[in-house]
């Protein structure tokens, strides 16, 4: 019997004036090749290399060999047939190996002593030890098993964790092995007082970032999501929570915070182009912190030849500052489509927060538009509120491979409620991304809407149906998919469905191409007619994310026979 220590021996490098030997290997599987070839002494030999010394290394490969195959169970190997061979300037070695007979695990016995004992995550990983009895040794297993113990028991806060026996003993003879292990945790610390690096916010708001108590038992992951809170809050750009070991008292450890704040004042410009929008603009400024409390305060503006608004929101943090925030928001615009003209005044709260795995939206706004789509100037004012709930989960939150999104909104209005009008409006959309094959995407996006309401006719433009453009159905412009009246204007709908599918494959680098169908309908039923364009268009991830640009087909009759588009922003 004997105590074993695995070992690896680091791939050797090669200078560029030679070239290393062929060496190949058979009778094993790829891993274990490439153990083999990474400690075999003939590995470091080089083309240039003399007879006597390929020999010599050769001859010393059946002694080498049981290094190389230990950390897989095979104690026992023997080449069973080799060739040395000078070919083509190169010297060709080959050996065919019989790993022997596998060492098999006899018995398996892991102890948890101290507060591990009565830890169900430890003993549940006692339990799914990745080996066996039975089981061939396996040096890659055997760690992977012993590390996740002690990388849990530290999670835990199980600081004093170790080993006070590891091993692995091997009998030559019979072929058997016995593993020992007993992890001796000692006592599991808990939290102690969090304290924060100096920021202009409160400690006040600060502590409401926080997912764990004093005296709580110490747990890591409670102490990753405060640092995700903290950055996705957008108010720091590091946010590094350490416990203070030296420092603890009773079992209890002291926590700190080293936060860095985000700069106080961003601005954005940005630019763009269509052919139903022409030339855009957009310039954006957000002050992160206006005070100790956190409130915020962000606006845009952006100009184009269809469209000119001016937005503003004041942002205040509730009691869970990352995700449940109330805001007063305005807006002023005058938009000039293919639909019609409108001038839009519009102010309101909003309340955010997280419902289950749903971003929850409730608002109310004062709305007054005053728009013509061609009949005369019209004024309509409504109260409206609405409710919004969307659902997203994708691998990537720029660049998604896999991913579904999906939106439902609810808004209304109720006569003589602050509103000239009464209706109801619901709308509801998807979207969802599919990679195959590593270099194909398969997106589908799809919307469906419905309103009733007292009058139509005073319905602002704004809160109609329309369809058409760079998000809905390309090939066609903004808002030009609707019904027409008497006089060819174009009137919108109570009813909406847009559907589109689009085959995007990766190309080289940062770029790829994309060919897309996109259907809409608008009327006062479901029973009309589909819109369809169709197009194709080229893809880039840019350092700021994903820009398309895209040029789309109208398949019925349409204002032009092409449009153009560039879009930046994430797929779903």
């Amino acid at each position: 019997m004997c105590v074993l220590s695995f070992w690896l021996m680091a791939q050797p490098s090669w200078s560029k004036a030679d070239t290393p030997i062929v060496l190949m290997i058979s009778g094993v599987n790829e891993a274990q090749e490439k153990n083999i070839k990474a400690t075999l002494m003939i590995a470091h030999q080089t083309s240039s290399a003399k007879k006597t010394a390929i020999d010599l290394a050769a001859s010393r490969a059946i002694d080498e060999l049981g290094g190389a195959l230990q950390p897989f169970g095979y104690f026992s190997p023997e080449i069973t047939s080799s060739s040395i061979v000078r070919k083509d300037d190169n010297w060709w070695v080959s050996f065919a190996i019989n790993p022997g007979p596998a060492m098999r695990i006899s018995s398996l016995d892991i102890k948890l002593l101290g507060a591990a004992e009565h830890e169900p995550p430890l003993q549940q990983l006692v339990h799914n030890f990745p080996l066996k009895a039975g089981d061939v040794l396996d040096q890659v297993s055997y760690e992977r098993g012993r590390d996740a113990l002690l990388h849990k028991a530290s999670e835990m806060g199980l600081f004093d964790a170790h080993f006070s026996l590891h091993e692995v003993t091997v009998d030559l003879d019979t072929n058997k092995a016995q593993i020992h292990l007993t992890l001796d945790s000692g006592q599991r610390y808990r939290f102690g007082v969090l304290s924060f690096s100096e920021t202009p916010l409160s400690k006040e708001l600060l502590d409401r970032f926080v997912r764990f108590k004093a005296d709580d038992p110490y747990d890591e992951t409670a102490v990753v999501k405060t640092q995700k809170s903290l950055l996705n809050s957008g108010f720091f750009n590091k946010a590094d929570i350490t416990p203070k070991l030296d420092k603890a008292v009773d079992s209890r450890v002291p926590m700190s915070a080293d936060l860095e704040m985000a700069p106080q004042n961003r601005f954005d410009l940005g630019g763009g182009y269509g052919t139903d929008t022409g030339p855009r603009l957009s310039a954006g400024y957000r002050n992160r912190y206006i005070n100790s409390y956190g409130h915020g305060f962000q606006a845009s503006a952006k100009v184009s030849q269809i469209w000119n608004q001016v937005d503003a929101a004041y942002i205040i943090p509730l009691q869970d500052p990352e995700r449940d925030q109330f805001a007063i928001t305005s807006k002023l615009g005058i938009e000039d489509t293919v639909a019609g003209w409108a001038s839009v005044i519009r102010g309101g709260l909003r309340h955010s927060t997280s419902v289950w795995d749903l971003r929850e939206t409730l608002s109310v706004d004062f709305l007054r538009e005053t728009f013509n789509i061609g009949t005369g100037n019209q004024t309509t004012d409504l109260l409206i509120p609405s409710a919004n709930y969307s659902w997203v989960h994708s691998d990537d939150a720029i660049f998604p491979r896999e991913g579904v999104r999906i939106d439902g909104n609810l808004a209304g209005s109720v006569q003589g409620v602050g509103s000239q009008l009464s209706f109801l409006r619901a709308l509801f959309s998807g979207r969802g991304i599919y990679t195959f094959l590593n270099e194909n995407s398969v997106i589908a996006r799809g919307q469906i809407g419905q309103m009733v309401t007292s009058n139509f006719d005073q319905m602002p433009i704004t809160e109609r149906f329309y369809t058409g453009g760079a998000s809905t159905v390309r090939g066609y412009r903004l808002f030009e998919i609707s019904p027409l009246n008497a006089q060819g204007k174009r009137t919108g709908g109570t009813h909406m469905v847009v559907a589109s599918l689009e085959y995007d494959r990766h190309l080289f680098g940062d770029w790829g191409f994309a060919v897309f169908s996109d259907m809409g309908y608008i009327g006062n039923d479901f029973s009309g007619p589909l819109n369809t364009g169709v197009g194709a268009g080229a893809r880039w991830h840019s350092p700021v994310g994903p820009v398309r640009l895209d040029v789309g087909f109208p398949l019925q009759k349409a204002l032009d026979p092409v449009q153009v588009y560039l879009i930046l922003g994430p797929d779903l």
